[in-house]
């Protein structure tokens, strides 16, 4: 990082990368036909589980024949493409399959870094990059902040930036309704 840039200079946000119909479209359809199938997160560093302590949300794991993967994978390459142009060091080997993400009344995640090798039964490597994309915007409370600023919440919009120690980020505490957003890391 040249003296001149800033942490900020490597966190790109997109206003929208999927429109609010496939949005809609997505979460209807994992709360109506998978609910059973969503799992309680857990966090974990490079040693162990550290249980639920400091997390609160429903996570399920989308893979490629699935409903909705090409719509979300579309929505993830437009961003993460315009962003490796800019970053042209960055090579994509792949993504990781996509989790969406349900934080009800009362969700969060503490602040983290992405710096993972192996998680939740994903490829190895250590990603590059983490991209999410979120899916609603009628709840309160639940702002994603990253390196100490929150992001703008606005539906269907992705942000996509560095997994490493120099990017720490949290989702605060939901105090109304459900928020609903997809990652992926890219190796």
């Amino acid at each position: 990082m040249s003296s001149s840039q800033q942490i900020s200079d490597f966190i790109f946000y997109y206003p929208q990368v999927l429109g609010e119909t496939a949005c809609d479209h997505i979460i209807s359809h994992y709360n109506k036909d998978t609910f059973m199938r969503w799992k309680k997160s857990t966090f974990s560093n490079a040693y162990k589980n550290l249980g639920t302590s400091k997390v609160e949300m429903n996570e399920f794991w989308i893979a490629p024949q699935m409903f909705g993967y090409k719509t979300i994978q579309q929505g993830f390459e437009t961003a993460v493409n315009d962003y490796v142009k800019e970053h042209t060091r960055i090579k994509i080997q792949e993504y990781t399959h996509f989790r969406i993400n349900c934080y009800a009344k009362g969700g969060f995640m503490k602040e983290h870094i992405d710096n993972i090798h192996y998680s939740h039964g994903q490829k190895q490597g250590y990603p590059h990059l983490t991209s999410l994309i979120f899916l609603n915007d009628d709840y309160e409370g639940g702002e994603f902040v990253l390196c100490g600023e929150p992001l703008e919440k606005k539906k269907g919009s992705a942000v996509v930036f560095p997994s490493n120690f120099m990017y720490p980020h949290e989702v605060k505490q939901v105090t109304k309704g459900d928020r609903y957003s997809v990652m992926t890391w890219i190796l």
